[in-house]
């Protein structure tokens, strides 16, 4: 990073580089990770969009703002990787104001993360087993999003508030990234940023395990009574293969993930430096200053690093299949297809969605009727997030 590319005016910061790479700028293997990071973030969002609205009406903090947060992430993926979409350094914009604002929402997008999880796998935990036949009141929705806005929104606040104090330099710019923060190797870094989202993750594996144990403690009180009723016992299996799927994807995917990130962090940042705020924000002679901007070509940056983007497009998969599921959320989507005329083509889908039909038919025809116990069963994976019909 010894070569100065150019100068800007007077009393701008200078642009810092590694030697410059000649052309072709770009290689296929470059170009295939545009397009795809481009293609699926959008894709994501837009799958998104639907739960991300029934969720919002029905007053759902915690899983409203992970999927919002999700959202933004993949916006951010698309709008870095287009404008510094290849390594011809000579043409990139500084990024000026973007990149200065960038690492604060990346910092506070991490912690949300992880506490919008634990937010949401303390609340399905507590619904589990809950033996209500009402929604809650308005007064019991403004107490429990209360609550949880105390456990999603400290962490991140702290970890966006350590973003300047722990900066080493201005910002740096790579290839499809975009936008990179670089923190000071202290010990602030490790408490206050590393550390915290995995304790976070562990506690969130910890409620999905007791999502599970609590829901199979229920399903055996309850066996007799949805034994005796088809729609319940629908509505029971596809509420246990959900739980299933949510328990198994924190337990496998996210934690082990979210691990292995703490120890990489920790492991690049060893060893540590005492925490000196002057010496991080005014680097001596021979030194890259400070309020400099630097340029890192493809061949810099890492693959984990290059690739790490592409974590927020995979969540949008478990978003759809736990939340744009569900009744509400299928019928949904099947008034978008409506309206852009796929209806022509698919007639199915002038039909109402309703996975009970089945289970309704048969009831009509001779099974049992008896909803005396299983009304009174309040479905977490379901009922917990959307209690009450919701139209788009």
């Amino acid at each position: 990073m010894a070569s100065l590319l150019h100068h800007l005016p007077r009393d701008a910061p200078t642009i810092w580089a590694g030697d410059p790479i000649p052309p072709p700028y770009t290689t296929a293997s470059l170009t295939a990770n545009l397009i795809c990071r481009v293609l699926l973030s959008i894709l994501a969002n837009l799958v998104c969009l639907v739960p991300l609205r029934l969720l919002y009406r029905n007053g759902e903090l915690a899983a409203a703002l992970f999927i919002l947060n999700i959202e933004v992430q993949n916006l951010r993926t698309v709008v870095n990787a287009l404008l510094w979409r290849n390594d011809d350094l000579q043409s990139w914009w500084p990024g000026y104001g973007l990149c200065d604002v960038d690492p604060y929402v990346h910092n506070l997008a991490i912690g949300l993360y992880s506490t919008c999880l634990l937010a949401i796998m303390r609340n399905l935990a507590l619904q589990v087993g809950n033996l209500r036949a009402n929604p809650l009141t308005k007064r019991e929705k403004r107490r429990r999003n209360l609550v949880q806005a105390l456990i999603i929104f400290p962490q991140p606040l702290l970890q966006a508030a350590w973003t300047y104090p722990l900066t080493q330099q201005r910002y740096y710019i790579g290839t499809l990234i975009g936008c990179s923060w670089l923190n000071a190797p202290t010990w602030p870094y490790i408490v206050f940023v590393i550390l915290p989202p995995a304790l976070i993750s562990l506690a969130t594996a910890g409620y999905a395990i007791l999502i599970y144990i609590r829901f199979r403690q229920v399903t055996k009180t309850t066996q007799s009574a949805l034994s005796n009723n088809r729609l319940a016992q629908s509505r029971s299996q596809r509420a246990r293969r959900r739980l299933y799927l949510m328990v198994i994807s924190i337990l496998t995917p996210f934690l082990p993930i979210a691990l292995a990130l703490t120890v990489i962090n920790i492991v690049t940042s060893s060893p540590l430096r005492p925490y000196d705020y002057h010496a991080i924000h005014n680097h001596g002679p021979g030194e890259i200053p400070w309020n400099a901007v630097v340029y890192l070509p493809s061949t810099s940056i890492s693959w984990a690093y290059m690739n790490i983007c592409y974590i927020p497009i995979v969540t949008a998969v478990p978003v759809f299949v736990f939340f744009g599921m569900t009744k509400d959320a299928m019928n949904c989507y099947r008034v978008v297809l409506l309206s852009v005329g796929l209806g022509r083509l698919f007639p199915q889908l002038h039909e109402e969605y309703n996975p009970d039909s089945r289970a309704m038919a048969s009831s009509s025809n001779g099974g049992s009727s008896n909803y005396t116990t299983s009304s009174r069963y309040v479905l977490p994976t379901e009922a917990s997030f959307y209690p009450r019909e919701t139209k788009c």
